[in-house]
């Protein structure tokens, strides 16, 4: 018999958007949609995000004044009960990806192990 992961990493897939947590971050994440100021809200915060794991993964300096900017953004972002939500969204799928993950590399870990 020829197993194919392929199909059952689609399946996966389709399975996974049934789940609470996807439609629970799928419903925080139209929430934000909906409200533009929101949005902008949201949007400014991942960029900044990114922009300062850019800067850290390449070796650069963070200076004090993006550092300030990023928790003045972050209390605002706090502030934000859709942002929040979203963010306690975030993290219940992440969690499930992480359970996820170890279940499916329990095989490679176990033949390290022996």
């Amino acid at each position: 018999m020829t197993v194919n992961v392929y199909d059952t990493a689609n399946q996966l897939e389709k399975e996974i958007r049934e789940t609470e947590a996807y439609k629970t971050l799928e419903a925080s994440f139209q929430q934000i949609q909906q409200d533009e100021a929101t949005s902008q809200l949201f949007e400014e915060f991942r960029n900044l995000q990114v922009s300062l794991q850019q800067k850290q993964m390449s070796g650069e300096g963070i200076s004090e004044e993006e550092v300030q900017n990023a928790q003045e953004l972050s209390a605002k972002v706090g502030e934000n009960e859709a942002i929040k939500n979203l963010m306690e969204a975030e993290q219940q799928i992440g969690t499930l990806i992480d359970d996820l993950n170890r279940i499916i590399l329990q095989p490679v870990r176990e033949l390290y192990e022996n």
